[in-house]
């Protein structure tokens, strides 16, 4: 306990020491990665997750975990940690591509997240405010909140969408250490650091070194996107493109995931040359097939509604973003779930029943569902997508009465059987969680 003290008092002092300076540089970390630190982040790890390529698990690791940890740290203080080659698998996206992962082993994981826990105070101090990816007390829905009081209150008439081309994988190792080194000159930490970037992939069995990238999976890759962006991206438009303006403009950014919102279109045009100059400096380059600038926002709106025509849209976090008008006839902002997304989810949720179906008791698997629907809920209810649920809800509700009634050959299962099962073993319910609109009205 006093030690836990002790270390909830030093991540604090970091805090303040670094909103004291903004230039401090931090010269002596690595000692803060000792048992209690490592301990405290093991206990943290989600027990459920896949194994790195050694095949250790929370549950494996846990039976020597005193020695264990106390085997870590010395490794990390005489120099002989080295972190292991991430295995690599392939998740589907919603355009029918594959998203690449990385998963660390066990070790690696708890080491991140000690680090994560030492970098995280320190960076906290110097984000700005336009970033809510992978940041304590942020969301996404805050940052859609943000969004729609920007859009209701501010002269908005055009937004730049943006999509930066395979961002993880792109990301440049020497910038990357260069952003942190204006803040941590611990070599000792810095080398750690260099090491989980230069540790390689598995992938079939086939090790591939790695030069540039971060990779998605890893607990500290969040971060250290943030801090990567945090200088190419989010201080640079606030400190040399803003003060260059003269319309209002806005930058939402969640992860390597934003918008831009502009007044003027022709400096919404000029900011999309500046960036793709400024992205490529820095190793990244924009994705010109979903990269673009629209019209968007009331006065654009109002002029469609007088000549008749309709108003582009545009998709972020989830949602294709739309010009819809309040029951009084005025221009509010709409929100639906993305087509692809809602697609995907009903996909995902189709072949989980199939696979689960038949492995565990019918009672024991529709808790579960119940579970998934309103994690969707929690998720997708936000002001305005009602409908988006309710359809959710009843692709989901046919699914499941297809696969409970494929259990064997022979359907025997009628539907009236199923509404009788669904009268005592209730889905629950499509529910709004996020009242968005009331932020349009301040």
């Amino acid at each position: 306990m006093e030690m836990e003290i002790w270390l909830t008092t030093k991540l604090t002092s970091l805090t303040e020491r670094a909103r004291r300076s903004k230039g401090y540089k931090f010269i002596s970390l690595a000692y803060l990665l000792n048992e209690e630190l490592l301990l405290m982040s093991f206990l943290e790890l989600k027990r459920d997750k896949a194994p790195g390529i050694d095949g250790v698990t929370v549950k494996e690791y846990e039976v020597n975990l005193e020695e264990n940890i106390k085997d870590l740290v010395e490794r990390l203080r005489s120099d002989r940690y080295r972190p292991q080659p991430v295995r690599r698998i392939f998740i589907p996206k919603p355009n029918g591509e594959k998203r690449p992962l990385g998963i660390p082993t066990l070790e690696d994981k708890i080491v991140q997240m000690g680090i994560k826990k030492i970098l995280e105070p320190i960076y906290e101090v110097d984000f700005v405010d336009v970033s809510y990816g992978f940041r304590p007390n942020r969301s996404c829905h805050q940052a859609l909140d943000v969004l729609d009081k920007v859009i209701m209150t501010k002269s908005v008439n055009y937004v730049v969408d943006v999509d930066i081309e395979k961002f993880f994988d792109s990301v440049d190792h020497k910038w990357l250490m260069e952003c942190l080194r204006q803040r941590i000159k611990d070599s000792r930490l810095m080398r750690i650091i260099g090491r989980f970037l230069k540790s390689g992939v598995m992938e079939d069995g086939e090790y591939i070194e790695t030069e540039k990238g971060t990779p998605q999976g890893g607990i500290l890759s969040p971060l250290l996107a943030n801090i990567y962006l945090h200088y190419i991206l989010d201080l640079w438009f606030e400190k040399k493109v803003k003060p260059h303006l003269k319309g209002y403009a806005h930058l939402i950014r969640y992860a390597d995931d934003f918008i831009v919102l502009f007044q003027a279109g022709r400096e919404a045009e000029r900011f999309i040359k500046e960036l793709r100059e400024r992205l490529q400096k820095f190793g990244l380059r924009i994705k010109e097939s979903r990269t673009r600038v629209i019209e968007f926002g009331r006065y654009v709106w109002e002029k469609a509604q007088r000549e008749g025509k309709e108003v582009a849209t545009f998709d972020f976090l989830g949602f294709t973003h739309y010009c819809d008008k309040t029951r009084k006839g005025g221009f509010k902002l709409g929100r639906k779930t993305n087509r692809k997304k809602f697609w995907q989810k009903v996909k995902e949720t189709k072949l989980w029943i199939k696979r689960v179906r038949n492995l565990v008791e019918l009672q024991e698997w529709w808790k579960v569902l119940c579970q998934k629907l309103t994690g969707h809920y929690r998720y997708y209810g936000i002001s305005g997508n009602m409908a988006g649920i309710r359809a959710f809800y009843g692709e989901v509700s046919k699914l499941a009465y297809k696969w409970i009634n494929r259990r064997s050959q022979k359907k025997s299962y009628t539907y009236r059987q199923y509404c009788r099962f669904k009268e005592y073993n209730p889905l629950p319910d499509p529910k709004i969680y996020h009242l968005t609109y009331a932020l349009s009205s301040l």
